[in-house]
């Protein structure tokens, strides 16, 4: 018999949490040899342009009838603005989640962000569906978070983490400790990164010649407090005085666009950085990068880190939780202390002074690691679960 699952991933920005749901379900699709029927749960229409351009067939589930406002509204940054869509979300969703839930209910459903919702419901009412927490990004259990848990865990089937430090973490309330599991994200699709891998990138004309010959250092993600790019510029001031010919190329949209762009003028860091908004083929400056460097202030896990390392790059990274210890640590990469300026200056010239075979056998260290967040590895676990 077929079994139902619901993904449950409402978001206001495009965040990493938005692939790993879309790579979970190719890996029950590709694998599951039909035993499941997985589908997205479009809340508000936050998934409309997304979905017109999926590779693989994925279905969908509308809640709203009408979700023009969304798309008029379109994606913003920032805390005021993400919490606003939040409320329109929850608010918006609350009654026509409760009634596909009543009258069509799949055998699982999977909840990403705005859990909150659907956690609710299930306090409120009985329902025939199991309820899967999946956790996306280091949980931070503040005071109302705990007693919504608290209250929840009863009705949630099973918590799914995708770090070892994250189950620890978690493991240390009691109250969660017999529903959590470790469930790595399904980050590597190895059909998508050889197709992208062999397709051709129009590169802008600012940083053709230095992408080419593969002098640069890469950053990717969004230009957020999280990501910690203002603390790289600033190492990167006083490395620059060191190394004239050195090129940064930094991938990424965000809520500190401005202050990046205002940090680059005032360091006189416009000839050795460049700003990249968006690309298609993150994969394509990633194999030709000298190093990919993460500047992170906390991850869970780090896509663009496991994306690197898959990609085969050398990689900088600071030690914050709870991924790059766990993926990559001293074996697979150059890392330095967290937010620590002279710990990253002097990871920075190790790496610099670090012979090509030093290099490669971290690479291959990464290598090993990563395969455990493959769709395959991903699925192996996954039906566990869901048996």
């Amino acid at each position: 018999m077929t079994k139902k699952i619901y993904y449950w991933s409402p978001f206001t920005s495009p965040v990493a949490t938005v692939q790993s749901v879309i790579n979970s379900i190719i890996s029950l699709q590709r694998f599951g040899k039909g035993k499941f029927e997985p589908c997205i749960i479009n809340a508000v229409g936050e998934w409309n342009i997304l979905k017109k351009n999926l590779d693989e067939k994925i279905e969908f589930v509308d809640l709203a009838s009408n979700n023009a406002l969304f798309e008029k509204i379109k994606f913003k940054y920032g805390f005021l603005r993400s919490r606003f869509y939040y409320w329109y979300i929850f608010i918006k969703s609350f009654i026509p989640l409760f009634k596909i839930l009543k009258k069509n209910p799949p055998e699982y459903l999977m909840i990403h962000l705005i859990t909150s919702l659907p956690i609710i419901l299930f306090i409120l009412f009985n329902f025939k569906t199991k309820l899967i927490l999946r956790i996306s990004g280091l949980p931070k259990l503040n005071f109302i978070r705990q007693i919504l848990w608290k209250v929840g865990v009863k009705k949630i089937d099973k918590i799914s983490c995708p770090t070892k430090a994250t189950f620890d973490y978690l493991s240390s309330y009691s109250f969660l400790k017999d529903k959590l599991v470790l469930l790595r994200d399904p980050i590597i699709n190895i059909k998508k990164y050889l197709k992208k891998k062999n397709e051709k990138e129009i590169i802008n004309s600012d940083i053709k010649n230095f992408v080419s010959s593969g002098n640069f250092f890469l950053l990717v993600g969004r230009l957020t407090k999280q990501k910690n790019f203002l603390f790289f510029l600033d190492c990167l001031k006083e490395i620059e005085l060191k190394n004239k010919n050195l090129n940064v190329l930094i991938i990424g949209d965000g809520e500190e666009k401005g202050k990046l762009k205002k940090l680059i003028q005032n360091y006189n860091l416009e000839k050795c950085v460049n700003l990249l908004d968006y690309t298609n083929n993150v994969f394509y400056y990633m194999k030709k990068c000298k190093a990919f460097i993460l500047t992170s202030l906390w991850e869970d896990p780090g896509f663009v880190l496991i994306e690197a390392g898959f990609s085969n790059c050398s990689i900088i990274s600071s030690d914050c939780p709870n991924g790059p210890m766990e993926i990559v640590g001293e074996k697979g990469g150059y890392i330095f202390s967290s937010n620590n300026k002279s710990s990253f200056l002097k990871t920075f010239d190790i790496f610099l002074k670090s012979s090509s075979i030093d290099k490669h056998n971290k690479k291959i260290f990464v290598k090993k690691k990563i395969k455990e967040f493959s769709i395959f590895r991903h699925y192996l676990k996954l039906k566990d679960i869901l048996n």
